[in-house]
């Protein structure tokens, strides 16, 4: 039995209503004990991780500071529960995110615990370093990202409240491994010197999943999409990905056609089939170059696929593009995208006018072959870029020097995926650049 007075769920923004719909359904699987009050939360949505915190009166740690702005609002969120509950002189609280489901029924184990901890994990993602504790089935934790499903008691939010993270503020996960001493950085652990007693248990009681779009009515017609780049997507990568991306030969692979500018394989045809028929049976047709313009693009965050997109192409992508670019520099590693299932159509938008990216680097995937001309056109270099085998890519440098333009096709439709790469803290989109 869970024992809190009060549960707080935090949600990203977005489909809120359906999202409390859907946590609410969940936490009845959640045996907590009559009587617990419930209060959503939403994160901030800000994109400047400074905005977010200087809004919440905190400092980013000198060295483990957020590395985004997702990082900074939900470790802000996080602040905002552990403060609030203070507050309200809650003897337990449970606190949730977003994504979170239960998965087991052996909650008896925590019946004899009542005294041996301030602070258990009901799930976590781990890397080892567990200790056996008296307790059955329950360990002392190594090192956790805990973030997702934990409870405290008054006296460990009265611990956390004089510990100084105010000033310290770093990812939720790092916070709480500090807090229960299992940081493995001992520069990290001097940053806390308070400790919590923390129990944690051998097999969690709750597992993590993103939030999909058929829970907020949507229902796919592919769903192995969406298992692309999850634990579970092992299957997904061979069916989707082609194996010479696999193989990380690179220079065996890729073509220069222009300076600068590569060509290689990386999906399957039947990614590209896939896609393009979850985009159309989507349906919902938007312009990302603003209102009143042709309705030809859908973003992959509308469909649900921007974090399992963007996990593939950190992996699979990401080290091609400094291999072949010689990128120095974390920050490279750290890129994010915006996305879009883009579609020409003879009859109506055939084409896109001479223009240069915002980007840092962009991305075009050819997703079909079967339309009449077609093809991006760079006028500087006098190069047609046409692919004639779904999935191949092509990309080249964004902002100034490779204008660019996709040539008139004159009978069918042309399927492209389009992906403007920058870093976290510049978004070109934001800055009319395209």
């Amino acid at each position: 039995m869970i024992v809190a007075n009060k549960v707080f769920i935090l949600l990203q923004s977005g489909h809120t209503d359906t999202k409390q719909t859907l946590y609410t359904e969940r936490l009845k699987n959640i045996p907590v004990a009559a009587g617990a009050a419930v209060e959503f939360l939403t994160l901030d949505s800000h994109d400047d991780m400074a905005a977010i915190l200087a809004q919440h009166g905190l400092t980013a740690s000198k060295h483990y500071a957020p590395e985004t702005a997702y990082d900074a609002a939900r470790a802000a969120a996080h602040i905002q529960v552990w403060q609030k509950a203070l507050q309200e002189k809650h003897e337990r609280i449970l606190i949730l995110e977003e994504g979170f489901l239960p998965e087991s029924d052996h909650y008896h184990i925590l019946d004899a615990t009542d005294g041996g901890w301030d602070m258990l994990y009901l799930g976590r993602e781990t890397e080892g370093g567990d200790f056996p504790s008296p307790h059955t089935g329950l360990v002392f934790p190594g090192y956790s990202d805990g973030a997702f499903a934990y409870m405290l008691t008054n006296n460990a939010l009265g611990i956390l409240d004089t510990s100084g993270y105010k000033s310290n503020v770093m990812p939720v996960g790092e916070i709480l491994s500090v807090m229960h001493g299992a940081h493995p950085d001992p520069a990290a652990g001097e940053l806390f010197t308070a400790r919590i007693a923390t129990l944690a248990p051998m097999k969690s009681f709750i597992i993590k999943e993103q939030f999909q779009p058929w829970q907020a009515g949507y229902t796919p017609l592919h769903r192995s999409l969406y298992r692309l780049g999850t634990p579970e997507g092992a299957l997904a990568i061979k069916q989707y990905i082609n194996a010479q991306i696999l193989q990380r030969e690179y220079d065996l692979i890729c073509d220069e056609p222009i300076d600068n500018v590569y060509s290689f394989p990386l999906f399957t045809p039947l990614f590209c089939q896939h896609l393009i028929e979850e985009a159309e049976h989507f349906g919902k047709w938007t312009s990302y170059r603003g209102e009143g313009r042709p309705a030809t693009d859908i973003n992959l965050s509308s469909l649900g696929l921007q974090e399992t997109y963007a996990a593939i192409t950190q992996k699979y992508l990401y080290p091609l593009l400094a291999h072949k670019y010689q990128l120095q520099g974390d920050g490279w590693k750290k890129l994010t995208s915006q996305n879009f299932v883009v579609r020409y159509q003879s009859e109506e938008q055939g084409h896109l006018g001479l223009h240069n990216d915002g980007s840092y680097l962009s991305m075009v995937v050819a997703l079909n072959t079967d339309f009449a001309e077609g093809g991006t056109w760079f006028p500087k270099f006098k190069k047609l870029i046409r692919h004639e085998q779904a999935g191949y890519a092509s990309v080249h440098p964004g902002l100034v020097g490779y204008l660019h333009g996709a040539r008139p096709i004159t009978r069918g439709r042309r399927y492209i995926l389009a992906s403007f790469f920058f870093s976290k803290n510049h978004h070109p989109l934001l800055e009319d650049l395209y």
